[in-house]
């Protein structure tokens, strides 16, 4: 052997020594801001701010008008008394009217710790109630689509697409009549609707591993009721809208409906949730989040998928890029058929904690009024609503233009889609009655186009063919229903259509409050003076509102009596009889009325020339 062959023994070089690592401390302070550095603001977030900014400033700028002074009213007789209020608009027990709700009450409570009138107080509540509208709608949208811009869009609609005839009505949320009824209690309802169908959709949705619990049921229950107590006609709407959406989405044999693996409607595939069988998606894999195809496509045979998505493509014999675990034959696949009847019957009757909690807390109000017996009242309000079903097309039509090719949509992707028979519901009812002669359901459109905003908002930002097009049919619908309807609210006079509406602008009757102290009976039968004065704390011999509390045959009583008095051929002794019968003290007087003898002039308005007159005091008054 050579010794050149020979190695010499080599000494082992040590490893390198990892390098120094230099801990970076962080400022006191500095990780607090972390999260928030991480933080975007969605779009909603955004537009629903700017939105809410913008009407709530709308409706602190809207003069007194309109039912404001009612509402003021109610908080006024609350100031005095929470638990024995007088009637709104007259000197009555006002035992039964359904103006005394709950969230009436907490205005009372509310003004009575911070020292606020019912003018104060119905106008700060605005801001509230459109914040509570908001989140309703925001929350009511995400259970039927995870598209950030979805909620966007359904706001929008919201205030724009309706029809090219102005609505302003209480609980309709047009623009041009959401700055005017922003503090009513019809809108706090609305908020309330919203919210309480997104809790019930979120009850029923089809992905919960496990049925909601009996306290959850009776937590809906407890909102339907409360809703029916703050706003009864539009409690009916909502109530009815919770029950349609428990009845279309609850099926027997599991939690999901029958047949159904994937997510709602309108959803695409959600993250770690099974595709539909028979697709071309093996059973046991998984889609991600974002990779799904559109609702009703699947991943189909021959079609591509994304890398990774272990969707195999039925025929190609592509390989997933990850194994989703073991594959199992068509014989040990679980097969999802048709639910039977006993069994959807038993799961809709496991809900029987909704009808109980909402019975609950109707009857925890009858100290107030009973709302059971709203419904054979509703005939005393059913002429003041029947204006509602005059110019039904007009005030609609843009709306049900695009709103049915979006229920079709839906339908044929899922027979038992939840928003579109919401709304069948809603109008169902209130085409009964439109039938019944009882239109006081009317007001249940204000309601029933709500689930046909959100249904539109839903599909044209989802994704798929004809995104663009149904977007363009979209912004048309709704920009011709702002131009012609709603941009009275925000433009100009001369921006504007001629029939367009705008925002009232009523004269204050602050003039006339100074004179005359709450609880002071003021005969009068000008428009604006009626209606304005109770805000105030004083009583008019006729309510111009029908009642509960008041018989419609006492109303229409007073109001004869009230044309007497001011006719110039009434006598002396016949006025002095109806002032004594109803203590009248003092008269508000039109311009062109003639000022009776008795009567004594104290004050007038110098922008609508109305005269403000004392009655003397008569013997054995009892003010």
């Amino acid at each position: 052997m050579d010794s050149t062959d020979a190695r010499a023994p080599q000494t082992p070089v040590p490893p390198p020594s990892p390098p120094r690592l230099h801990r970076r401390r962080n400022p006191p302070g500095a990780t607090a801001t972390r999260a928030l550095g991480r933080w975007r603001p969605t779009p909603f977030f955004v537009f629903g701010g700017l939105f809410w900014i913008g009407v709530s400033l709308l409706a602190l700028s809207v003069q007194a008008c309109c039912d404001l002074g009612q509402h003021a009213a109610v908080v006024e007789r609350l100031r005095a008394s929470l638990l024995h209020p007088r009637h709104p608009a007259a000197d009555l027990p006002g035992a039964g009217s359904p103006y005394y709700s709950p969230y009436a009450l907490a205005e009372g409570v509310l003004a009575r710790l911070f020292g606020l009138s019912g003018w104060e107080t119905v106008r700060l509540a605005a801001p509230v109630n459109l914040l509570v509208v908001l989140l309703g709608l925001n929350a009511f949208v995400k259970r039927f689509t995870a598209n950030r811009w979805a909620s966007t869009v359904a706001l929008a609609l919201l205030g724009t697409l309706w029809g090219t005839e102005p609505l302003a009505w209480s609980g309709f949320a047009g623009l041009v009549s959401l700055p005017v009824v922003a503090g009513y209690p019809s809108t706090f309802a609305l908020g309330l609707a919203l919210l309480t169908w997104a809790y019930a959709a979120q009850l029923t949705d089809p992905e919960r591993a496990d049925p909601p619990s009996r306290w959850a049921r009776g937590g809906l229950g407890a909102l339907c009721g409360v809703l029916l107590l703050v706003h009864p006609v539009s409690g009916v709407a909502g109530v009815l809208g919770a029950a349609v959406l428990v009845l279309a989405r609850v099926r027997g044999g599991g939690g999901a409906l029958a047949g159904e693996d994937a997510a709602p409607t309108g959803d695409g595939v959600r993250a770690g949730r099974a595709a539909p069988a028979g697709d071309g998606v093996r059973a046991g894999d998984r889609l991600r989040a974002g990779d799904a195809a559109p609702a009703g496509d699947g991943a189909r045979a021959g079609r591509a998928a994304p890398a990774g998505d272990g969707v195999v493509l039925a025929g190609e014999g592509a390989a997933p890029a990850r194994d989703t675990g073991p594959v199992r034959s068509a014989a040990d696949r679980p097969v999802r058929g048709p639910v039977p009847a006993r069994a959807t019957l038993r799961a809709w009757a496991a809900w029987w904690p909704v009808p109980l909690g909402a019975l609950l807390a109707a009857l925890a109000w009858f100290p107030w009024f009973d709302v059971f017996a709203l419904g054979a009242d509703s005939a005393v309000l059913d002429p003041t609503h029947a204006a509602l079903y005059t110019d039904v097309l007009a005030r609609f039509w843009l709306l049900g233009l695009v709103a049915l090719p979006a229920f079709g949509l839906r339908l044929r992707r899922d027979p038992r889609d939840a928003l579109t028979w919401m709304c069948a519901a809603c109008v169902a009812v209130a085409a009964y009655g439109w039938m019944s002669g009882h239109y006081t359901y009317g007001r249940v459109l204000g309601l029933a186009v709500l689930p046909a905003q959100v249904a539109v908002a839903v599909e044209v930002t989802r994704a798929g063919r004809g995104r663009a097009l149904k977007g363009l049919a979209v912004v048309a619908a709704a920009g011709t229903g702002f131009v012609f309807a709603q941009s009275g609210a925000v433009l100009p006079e001369q921006w504007t259509p001629p029939q367009t509406r705008r925002l009232p602008a009523w004269h204050s009757y602050a003039w006339a409050a100074s004179s005359v102290r709450p609880g002071e009976p003021v005969l009068t039968d000008q428009r604006e003076a009626v209606r304005s004065l109770p805000g105030f704390g004083i009583d008019t011999v006729a309510p111009v509102w029908s009642d509960p509390a008041l018989p419609e045959k006492e109303r229409r009583a007073r109001w004869r009596a009230t044309h007497w008095y001011l006719s110039g051929r009434t006598g002396t002794a016949r006025r002095a009889e109806i002032a004594r019968r109803y203590d009248i003290r003092w008269l508000l007087l039109s311009r062109w009325q003639r000022v009776p003898k008795e009567a004594k002039v104290l004050d007038f308005s110098r922008e609508t020339g109305e005269v403000l007159a004392k009655l003397p005091d008569r013997k054995g008054s009892s003010r």
